[in-house]
């Protein structure tokens, strides 16, 4: 995932907006972190079973075939949580951004919050014209943004 400096450039008075905005991608994020955790336990179980044998008793307080397999299930949950949470703020995020009317300003919160975009890449995308700023765009589209506050 592309780590980007969007915060710098925003204003004080938009930084609230700006950190509901942001949830969807540190949830993508944690949602990566949660799906590398599994895979790593699930290839340590694969090459388990390559040298013990599933009915072997080992006794003792060594890991066997079943006891590897069983570790993946709570990984697997939080993996399964992770996305459903992920989904659930991006349809939280998109209702925020599609408040904001001109599409110009649609566009570029799309492109900032929802594809991980920095200002350099969204800037080029979206083929400003002479003089235009993101910096400024991107602080003018926040004060669009209508949204709750959470308690």
């Amino acid at each position: 995932m592309a780590k980007s400096n969007i915060a710098i450039g925003v204003d004080p008075g938009n930084v609230w907006k700006h950190s509901m905005l942001s949830g969807y991608q540190y949830q993508l994020e944690k949602q990566e972190q949660a799906e590398e955790k599994y895979k790593r336990a699930f290839e340590r179980a694969t090459m388990t079973t390559q040298y013990i044998q599933g009915d072997r008793i080992t006794g003792g307080d060594k890991k066997d075939l079943y006891d590897k397999i069983n570790d993946l299930e709570p990984l697997k949950v939080k993996v399964t949580d992770a996305i459903k949470e992920a989904v659930k703020i991006r349809a939280e995020t998109i209702k925020m951004i599609d408040s904001v009317e001109p599409i110009k300003y649609r566009l570029l919160l799309n492109l900032l919050y929802l594809n991980g975009m920095g200002y350099k890449e969204a800037g080029n995308k979206m083929r400003l014209g002479r003089g235009e700023k993101i910096e400024v765009l991107h602080n003018k589209a926040l004060k669009m943004v209508r949204c709750e506050r959470v308690k």
